[in-house]
């Protein structure tokens, strides 16, 4: 009879053998030490310098000094001296240093499941916190997830076979998708939305021969308070507060919606300024009525501040007043929201009137200046020439149309509104106004 158990080669207790407990215990510390398997790690080749009493390691390949020869084995301290046991096929056991179970395949120690783990590791399919499937074989669930850098950079890459094929991020709500980015069935990178997961629109596509950027449905620009402090040629920005569409283009800022970029000089502090269009010619006169309104369009070239607004009484009648106005303008260009009315203006006399007007009138803006009578009393007004013609009618006119002329009692406020009628338009000439810059 041999005296080693086959398995785990205890020795075993003889017939009339003296001090049996000495075999005895020797098979239970063996015992101890092989049962629920743990050792402190696999890739050590060298005894450690200073082990302790039931240390256990798995020898690595190619080990020295006293566990040479033994790659592979079970290396356990016992008693002051290091033992050995050859491993046999299915043995499992705990690597604590890596905290993963290993088996023993006959030939080397392998992750559970069989075999060695492999330095690249190919499986079908993976799934984190949820089940992946044919289609997605990489499946995530997860707060968040992070791609890092090995090195100086990271990039992550989606390959197609071919142009009519499709490498994008397809961005979901409920399983349903809602935007999607990259190459969709063709080369050019482009940008698609969708209300309902089936159709989508696409919103910018960049081409892949020239990087050219197509804007395919229209595009919408944030207003900005203020225009930006250093604008870089080629910017563009909406002034919410001026209603107006601005480029930086040559170094200069442009407003892109102006009607018209006629000659205009910003005169000095404290000076006037005509509000013409055209070209001059000496002023005529326009003869007031009572309750009588006449506005005609005005388009500065440039912004203008104004303290004041100013008529000039050519005929004055005893207790005639008259009120200035300022109106919007519609996309159309008609007369729209009231924007100022002054106090009334005294024209029991001659000679130039001011009123105080706070106001900045914005260069390619349209406005509609007017004047509001008590009376008769006359006002000087610019040449025929020297206003914009005011278009519309059923049948052609052949004498040039210069105003709107409404009836409304000058005690009460000018329109909020001015609710633009064609009837109104009117051959007279245009009231003389002008805007003082502070």
């Amino acid at each position: 009879m041999s005296d080693l158990s086959p398995i785990l080669s205890l020795p075993l207790m003889q017939a009339a053998q003296a001090q049996k407990h000495v075999t005895h215990n020797e098979a239970l510390m063996r015992l101890d030490l092989l049962v629920q398997l743990t050792v402190e790690d696999r890739n050590r080749a060298a005894p450690p310098a200073s082990p302790v009493e039931g240390q256990r390691h798995i020898i690595a390949a190619a080990p020295t000094g006293d566990w040479a020869g033994k790659a592979g084995q079970i290396a356990y301290w016992l008693d002051g001296q290091w033992q050995f046991l050859a491993a046999l096929t299915g043995w499992r056991a705990w690597i604590s240093g890596e905290a993963t179970e290993v088996i023993y395949n006959g030939t080397d120690w392998g992750a559970s499941g069989g075999g060695a783990v492999p330095s690249v590791l190919s499986v079908d399919e993976i799934g984190v916190g949820t089940a992946s499937d044919t289609i997605n074989r990489i499946a995530v669930a997860s707060d968040a997830s992070l791609f890092s850098h090995a090195g100086a950079g990271h990039q992550l890459k989606i390959n197609k076979a071919a142009a009519a094929q499709t490498a994008s991020l397809l961005f979901q709500s409920n399983y349903s998708g809602r935007a999607e980015m990259g190459l969709v069935g063709e080369n050019h990178f482009t940008i698609n939305v969708s209300n309902n997961g089936a159709a989508f629109n696409t919103a910018l596509r960049f081409a892949a021969n020239t990087a050219e950027v197509e804007v395919l449905k229209p595009l919408f620009l944030t207003g900005q308070l203020a225009g930006p402090a250093a604008p870089s040629d080629g910017q563009i920005w909406h002034d919410s507060t001026r209603g107006q569409l601005f480029a930086r283009i040559g170094g200069q800022t442009r407003v892109i919606d102006q009607q018209a970029d006629l000659p205009y000089l910003l005169p000095p502090a404290g000076e006037f300024m005509m509000t013409t269009m055209a070209s001059g010619g000496a002023t005529t006169v326009l003869i007031g009525a009572a309750n009588r309104m006449d506005i005609y369009p005005f388009v500065p070239s440039v912004d203008v501040t104004v303290d004041a607004l100013g008529v000039n009484c050519t005929a004055a009648v005893s207790g005639a007043e008259c009120k200035l106005v300022v109106f919007g303008a519609t996309g159309d260009g008609q007369p729209d929201a009231l924007i100022l009315e002054t106090v009334p203006i005294d024209l029991s006399a001659t000679g130039n009137k001011t009123v105080p007007a706070s106001l900045t009138f914005y260069r390619g803006r349209t406005y509609w200046l007017g004047v509001r009578h008590s009376s008769n009393a006359g006002l000087s007004a610019w040449a025929l020439q020297a206003t914009p013609d005011i278009n519309g009618g059923t049948t052609m006119a052949t004498t040039a149309r210069k105003t709107l002329r409404r009836t409304r009692s000058f005690a009460t406020a000018a329109p909020a509104n001015w609710g633009f009628s064609s009837a109104e338009i009117n051959a007279a000439v245009a009231t003389a106004i002008w805007l003082r810059h502070p």
